[in-house]
């Protein structure tokens, strides 16, 4: 058994110091370590007992069928050193020497033959258990033959891995500082061969819709390649930032609540060249986005008491966000009503409470502005109208007449919806004339009446009017939306548009599923306006 300190290592240093492909002085220097700590491999007729040194065999037991364990976790670009115990036939080796999975390598030779170098071409597999063969009869530098079979082996390190997934709100950029944690949602590790993803389960859950997405991995990585590698559906724009082995993606906007997105890395590499193993994917879902669920005094409410209005939602709301833009107002004057506002514990519930009476007999409407938002951000909006109890009224509400949108802005709405569904490739919408008339009748009848519902105020749906308007469908659905104090009425329904589209698609029954159905081919559009207000439905069939 010879030490580090040996003519023959100190050889092997200077013979491997002249191979430009390997590594420099942290290699070489654990190499020729290996080759002491490893000597004594080939050749078991001529050696005495087996040594174990560094915990490692040394040399396998004379006539053994077991292989001799050469190298544990070995780097996927390290060579590996066996020296023998007199000076081989290198000629001779190179036919007889096997390995199992066969691997390109090339071999190195000291001067005098008593030592190899297996170098890879260009790695060796991650996560790899090779055996190493060669057979009794192979011929040594003195014309003399190896006594025995000798086999050894060694397993490679294992690969580069996912190891943490963090979904997080965070700040920054690509090119700035690290990202700032704002609120961790999730942080969970997971094996390579069982991570989080493997069940088909999400990583996460309930998570933000302002958030970066963090992959931690095992070991420093091949930057350029992981960024190629990653991928996330649905398709999201965003820059990338890197914090040690950690990998930042970071949205360019926000996600779409209540959707699910996983993340991939297949095909990413390590700094060595291994490509990532194990679990490669990860998913998490985007909490939903607020929606109202409940409002009192009801949608088109008649004979209304009191001076209050209560708005219930389906998640938390960002309160000052909420309350600066909430609205009441007086149909008959354009006045704003003043009052207070008061929120449940869980901030879910809203109620308004006017500083001064509301006037008997009058119509008002009753929502939320713009800025509205739930407490991730989401945008949250609606409109309702309602009419106070006793006063003279009229039967017309809010004392003017509906005035049909002009033939332009019905076009420039046809034309939004088909953009929208030529963008997932569906097929674009007809308007259909007839069912137009019936959009533009319950629009009509909202805008005069005082209020805002799929179903008029004498109990009919959306569908009993397509029925009644002589319309035959099977599949059917109804949109609406009402502002006022806007400009225009394309101003409207962009800003329509704009609400819908922050809708979470697809798997609800919302606008936007309505907007991208492949189940409807025929639209009509209604709009009417008066007193500064816009009042429109769209109507699905198939």
């Amino acid at each position: 058994m010879t030490s580090p300190s040996t003519p023959v290592a100190g050889e092997i240093r200077r013979l491997l110091a002249l191979r430009t492909p390997l590594r420099r002085h942290r290699s070489v220097t654990h190499l020729a370590v290996a080759a002491a700590a490893l000597a004594v491999m080939v050749g078991l007729a001529y050696s005495a007992a087996p040594t174990i040194q560094a915990g490692l065999q040394t040399k396998p037991r004379e006539g053994s069928i077991l292989p001799a364990n050469v190298g544990v976790g070995v780097n996927a670009t390290e060579p590996i050193v066996l020296r023998f115990p007199a000076p081989m036939d290198p000629a001779a080796v190179a036919s007889a020497l096997g390995m199992a999975p066969q691997t390109d390598y090339s071999l190195l030779w000291n001067q005098d033959g008593s030592a190899v170098v297996l170098v890879p071409k260009p790695r060796w597999a991650t996560d790899q258990r090779y055996a190493i063969y060669l057979a009794a009869g192979t011929r040594l530098a003195d014309g003399g033959a190896l006594a025995t079979d000798w086999r050894a082996a060694f397993t490679t390190q294992t690969a580069p891995s996912v190891v943490d997934l963090v979904i997080a709100g965070a700040s920054g950029t690509a090119t700035g500082d690290t990202p700032r944690v704002i609120q961790q949602v999730m942080a969970s590790t997971g094996s390579p061969d069982a991570g989080p993803g493997a069940s088909g389960e999400d990583s996460a859950t309930d998570s933000s819709a302002a958030t970066g997405i963090g992959l931690t991995f095992s070991a420093a990585m091949d930057r350029a390649a992981t960024e190629a590698a990653f991928r996330i559906t649905p398709a999201v724009p965003g820059t990338f930032h890197w914090e040690g082995t950690t990998l930042w993606f970071l949205p360019d906007g926000r996600l779409v609540p209540g959707t699910r997105y996983a993340v991939s890395v297949a095909g990413a590499r390590d700094a060595n060249g291994s490509l990532v193993g194990g679990d490669v994917s990860r998913s998490f879902t985007i909490r939903a986005g607020a929606q109202v669920a409940t409002v009192s005094p009801a949608i088109g409410a008649h004979g209304v008491t009191g001076s209050t209005v209560t708005m219930t939602f389906t998640e938390p709301m960002d309160r000052a966000a909420t309350n600066a833009a909430f609205l009441l107002v007086d149909n008959a004057t354009g006045g704003r009503a003043s009052g207070s506002f008061a929120w449940s514990e869980d901030s879910r519930t809203l109620t308004f409470t006017a500083s001064s009476a509301l006037a008997a007999g009058r119509t008002y409407t009753a929502g939320l502005g713009a800025g509205a938002a739930d407490a991730d951000g989401n945008p949250v909006s609606i409109s309702w109208g309602f009419r106070m109890a006793g006063g003279a009224s009229t039967s017309g509400g809010y004392g003017f007449p509906a005035v049909p949108g002009s033939a332009d802005s019905i076009q420039y709405a046809l034309n939004q919806l088909n953009a929208a569904r030529a963008a997932y490739g569906f097929a674009p919408l007809s308007l259909d004339s007839a069912i137009s008339a019936v959009a533009y009748a319950h629009a009509a009848d909202m805008l005069a009446n005082g209020y805002f519902s799929h179903t008029s105020l004498d109990g009919t749906t959306y569908k009993q009017r397509l029925t009644a308007g002589g319309i035959s469908y099977g599949w059917s659905g109804e949109n609406q939306c009402y502002l006022g104090g806007i400009g225009s009425v394309n101003a409207a329904l962009d800003w329509c548009q704009a609400q819908f589209w922050a809708e979470p698609y697809p798997g609800v029954a919302n606008h936007k599923g309505n907007i991208l159905s492949p189940n409807y081919h025929r639209v009509g559009i209604g709009i009417a306006t008066g007193g500064g207000k816009v009042y429109i439905v769209w109507d699905f069939t198939d």
